[in-house]
């Protein structure tokens, strides 16, 4: 059944999504878009001030608002907290006796309309202790520094320290040695509809929370411990989300509050954050202060790095930990290095918390190693290109971190990268034209998983139902949501392959702890290799079932018969065959029954537990945590003006090794949208506080994104080595692509204007400041 030309049928095809017709046409349903009978709406008062014990809350005013039915503070919560690793949250859904950043969550309010909550909030008085705010990291750890969490001395919400090889030797070892300080900042998410959740009780008692969440099956088992409920007495349903970038990630106040708020009334309650309020008390991604500190020989190779890394954990613990982790664990694979010390502290200040982000913290430390390459190749004297390639990993390699390599494009994204943008004959015009306007090119690496790794939630695991209909279509049940990656159309395309069955006959249902199977949600670029390998499981064991019965109807062995298209042929002889359809469930064929009248339905399930990752030493961080690595290479080509300081992305080359693309032109949106969060990253997005701790720019308005106009040429190639773990050789590309580009547009501005800058954004004031200083000239 295969055509000589592909041995596939769906796999490698750029087909639609499945749900496209559904979102442009507007008939998917968003949170906001849901309706309950007898609904009430929620509102949640904030703190005004940064830090202050809470003295006293008078409900009284807001009581007599027409509309309110139901106000609760902290005290009406048993002691429980929100957030991703729940060994580690510190943060009530209410505040109690302590707001620790302007935007704490206080008391919350459900009323008739949102209008009556919000005002009910405004009515509602607060007395404060104002206490010491730290809105820098440096003040937070100051001798004598008030804490935060009297639980936390120092202001120390954990330290890192990893040790790999041996850091002093290798730097006595080396020719050269180079020290950088890199500074990085909070970043929002600017997803397409702000956080919210609806909560309802029905007529049994059991708890349905439709909320915008990236992992239903975790906030499930969270909501259970939280609210000492049996699991099946709770239902999670993902809304249709526009875009999560790791924000969804976590557990978020609105979700438990929403709930306290819907048992306190009996009614089903909204409750939706709006754009300020998403500003002000969402996660960020976590800003950095990174000290790199690299020896090298005089030949270029790396011999040691350390790094130090200040993190700022904001006022509660997320994910800060495990970010600050992630991020110093690429300094181990992105290149070889046969020497690596990490050391790093994440610190409580009087901000906004941090969160998942796209990456994973990879983007923070990785601006600041491939910087420093640059730096490096030019000390030496070497084409920053041929540096990294001396330096990189291959196939068949372990770290000194214990990572290994079962397939590796690396190269192959470096030099097509560098051959399609020209980088030999573009790196030749540096500094040229010396006129008002610069042109410069520059590159960046980036090393990231490609298929998760080990979860606090329970291993790298996922699973999946299949079921054919008697229609020959078939239901796809999977347990990870569709955030707008476009999980449900490569999950589709990976089931239609194994099946042998047309794209357009596949249905998906995900997201619904309700009806789909467990997985640990949307996270570290796992959908596709995780996910999908449950998932072509769960269809091998369905096409098994339609080929053992199909051996009756064309009187032959199952060996003799194949699938595709949506028939079932003898091999050997293509035009016998029969309709998957005839064999699911058509009453007679050729006067025997087919097993439909019986009902017996050709089903398969399975569930997918990453074999190849997991930690051999838990202490030391030495093991291969992921089971499938991933490479690529960023050319950007910016031209900056020297009278404004202002920065035009021209062009931007992304090579991306992706294992085998499950569908083409999705890989080149995940590409092309995480190009455009790293331009933003690199030259506009920061949030700004004032004096006082309040967030500045907190509308789109002041927040500046980069838009349509300033969307430069995104040629993708992608990388196809093909990964023997992997779904048809898949890997996962939803955070690879953002993580080099600030680095990479960094580096072209050096290019253009010789002046190298270490913290980001690189806005057009710092620019045009930098130029200044340096007296207009290279």
């Amino acid at each position: 059944m295969n055509n000589a030309s592909s041995p596939f049928h769906v796999v490698g095809k750029g087909v639609p999504r499945v749900d496209s017709i559904e979102k442009v046409t507007g008939q998917a349903s968003y949170l906001e878009d849901l309706l309950r009978p007898r609904l009430l709406h929620g509102a949640i008062l904030r703190s005004r001030i940064p830090h202050g014990r809470i003295l006293n809350i008078d409900t009284s005013r807001a009581t007599r608002v027409p509309g309110v039915r139901s106000i609760l503070t902290a005290k009406d919560f048993p002691k429980t907290f929100v957030g991703f690793q729940m060994s580690q949250a510190n943060k009530p859904p209410l505040a109690g006796s302590k707001v620790r950043y302007i935007g704490d969550e206080i008391a919350a309010v459900a009323a008739e309309s949102g209008e009556a909550a919000r005002e009910a909030c405004t009515l509602i008085d607060v007395d404060f202790d104002p206490l010491p705010a730290f809105f820098s990291v440096d003040d937070a750890l100051a001798e004598g520094a008030v804490l935060i969490h009297e639980d936390k001395p120092d202001n120390l919400s954990g330290v890192v320290h990893k040790d790999f090889g041996n850091v002093e030797d290798g730097f006595d070892a080396s020719h050269l040695v180079v020290e950088n300080t890199f500074q990085t900042t909070s970043v929002v998410h600017c997803c397409m509809e702000t956080r919210g959740a609806l909560a309802e009780f029905d007529s049994r008692g059991r708890l349905i929370l439709w909320s915008t969440t990236q992992f239903p099956h975790v906030l499930q088992e969270i909501m259970s411990r939280v609210l000492m409920m049996p699991l099946g007495m709770i239902r999670i349903i993902k809304a249709t989300i526009g875009g999560g970038f790791g924000s969804r990630q976590s557990m978020d106040s609105v979700d438990t509050v929403s709930v306290y708020l819907a048992k306190s009334t009996g009614r089903p309650v909204r409750l939706v954050k709006s754009r300020t309020e998403e500003f002000i008390s969402d996660r960020t991604r976590y800003p950095m202060s990174i000290t790199l500190k690299t020896g090298i020989s005089r030949e270029g190779k790396l011999i040691a790095r350390y790094v130090n890394i200040l993190t700022d954990n904001g006022a509660y613990n997320d994910q800060g930990l495990a970010v600050t982790t992630s991020a110093g664990s690429k300094l181990t694979g992105l290149y070889k290095v046969p020497n690596v010390r990490i050391d790093a502290k994440v610190v409580f200040t009087n901000k906004v918390w941090g969160g998942a982000f796209r990456g994973y913290g990879n983007p923070q430390i990785t601006f600041a190693v491939e910087s420093q390459m640059d730096d490096i190749a030019d000390r030496l004297g070497m084409d920053r290109l041929e540096l990294r390639l001396l330096n990189v990993n291959r196939v068949g390699d372990i770290t000194v971190a214990g990572s290994k390599f079962h397939t590796c494009g690396f190269v192959d994204c470096l030099e097509q990268s560098a051959s399609k943008a020209g980088w030999h004959k573009k790196i030749k015009k540096q500094g040229r034209p010396q006129g008002t306007k610069r042109y410069g090119i520059g590159m960046a690496s980036v090393f990231h998983t490609g298929g998760g790794g080990i979860s606090p939630h329970g291993g790298n695991f996922s699973s999946a139902f299949i079921k054919v209909q008697g229609d020959g279509t078939v239901d796809l049940l999977t347990g990870v949501p569709d955030v707008g990656q476009g999980s449900d159309t490569v999950l589709a395309q990976i089931a239609a392959e194994e099946l042998g069955v047309r794209i357009e006959d596949m249905r998906v249902h995900a997201g619904d702890t309700g009806i789909t199977p467990a997985t640990l949600g949307v996270r570290g670029s796992r959908e596709t290799f995780v996910a999908g390998n449950a998932v072509k499981l769960a269809a091998r064991s369905a096409r098994k079932k339609l080929l053992e019965r199909a051996v009756t109807m064309l009187k032959t062995d199952v060996d003799a018969l194949d699938c595709g298209d949506g028939f079932i042929c003898v091999k050997m002889s293509p035009k016998y065959r029969i309709s998957i359809a005839e064999v699911a469930g058509k009453p007679q064929f050729d006067g025997i029954a087919s097993a439909f009248p019986m009902g017996v339905p050709i089903v398969g399930s399975a569930c997918y537990t990453d074999p190849v990752s997991g930690f051999s030493d838990s202490a030391t961080g030495y093991g291969n945590i992921c089971p499938a690595w991933t490479y690529g290479a960023q050319v950007v080509e910016v031209e900056v003006d020297m009278e404004t300081g202002r920065v035009k992305v021209l062009r931007v080359v992304a090579a991306h090794d992706v294992g085998k693309a499950i569908n083409p032109k999705s890989v080149e949106g995940q590409i092309e949208g995480s190009v455009m969060q790293g331009i933003g990253m690199a030259l506009t997005e920061r949030l700004v506080w004032d004096d006082n701790g309040r967030v500045m720019n907190d509308q789109f308005a002041e927040y500046k994104l980069p838009l349509m106009p300033d969307t430069p040429e995104i040629i993708s190639i992608i990388v196809e080595p093909g990964d023997p773990h992997g779904p048809f050789g898949a890997k996962g590309i939803g955070e690879a692509a953002i993580v080099p580009t600030a680095a990479a547009v960094a580096n072209a501005i050096h290019d253009a204007t010789g002046i190298r800058f270490s913290e980001l954004p690189m806005t057009p004031e710092k620019v045009l400041r930098e130029i200044n200083l340096n007296g207009g000239n290279t």
